[in-house]
C-alpha cells in the first residue's frame, strides 16, 4: 500500500489561483500514476491531494515491497524536482505491506475496487507522519528491500488508532 500527499495543500489553496493550482495537482496526479503504472501497480484513488495505490493483486510480483518502495521514491523524486522549479508541491508518503481484503466494496449502484485492512490503514498513518520529501515504510517492507537501503534511521511512532507503538524506517529519494 502506497499513500503520497500533499503537504501544506490546504495554505497552497489560499494562495494560489484555482487554475493553477488545478494544474499542479494534475502534474502530481500525472507523475504519481506514471511511476505507480510503470511497476505494475493499481492506482486505487485519487482524492483531494493524496494518492493511494497497491502493489499485488492483480498482478501478483513477487517483489511488489521494492516495486512499492521504488514507486512512492519516485514519485517524491519527481515532485521534490517540480518543488525546485517553482512549479510544485512538497509531499510525504507512506508505505505497509501485509494482507488486506482487495476487491470490490459496496452495493448496487456504489461499488468501489479498493484495498481494506489493518495495513491500509497504517500505511495511510504512516504518511500522515511524514515529513516533506520523506517516504515511512513499515518493517514489513523494509526488510526485503534493508540492502538496498542498510543506514535507513527507524523511528517509533504513535499512530491514532494503533494500540501499539509502530516501528518505521524513514527514506529520502
Amino acid at each position: 500500500m502506497i499513500f503520497v500527499d500533499v503537504r501544506g495543500f490546504t495554505e497552497l489553496s489560499e494562495r494560489l489561483p484555482t487554475p493553477e493550482l488545478v494544474a499542479r495537482l494534475s502534474r502530481f496526479y500525472e507523475l504519481a500514476s506514471h511511476a505507480v503504472f510503470e511497476l505494475d501497480g493499481t492506482l486505487d484513488k485519487m482524492v483531494g491531494d493524496q494518492v493511494m495505490a497497491f502493489f499485488g493483486p492483480p498482478f501478483r510480483p513477487k517483489d511488489h515491497p521494492r516495486r512499492a518502495v521504488r514507486a512512492a521514491l519516485d514519485i517524491v523524486a519527481s515532485v521534490e524536482s517540480m518543488s525546485a522549479d517553482g512549479e510544485g508541491f512538497r509531499v510525504g508518503a507512506g508505505i505497509g505491506t501485509g494482507e488486506a481484503f482487495v476487491g470490490n466494496v459496496g452495493e448496487e449502484e456504489v461499488r468501489d475496487y479498493t484495498a481494506i485492512g489493518d495495513v491500509v490503514n497504517t500505511a495511510a498513518r504512516l504518511q500522515g507522519e511524514a515529513k516533506p520529501g520523506e517516504v515511512l515504510i513499515m518493517e514489513e517492507t523494509y526488510l526485503p528491500v534493508a540492502a538496498d537501503f542498510p543506514n535507513a534511521p527507524q523511528r517509533i511512532l504513535t499512530l491514532k488508532g494503533k494500540s501499539e507503538p509502530v516501528p518505521a524506517r524513514v527514506l529520502t529519494a
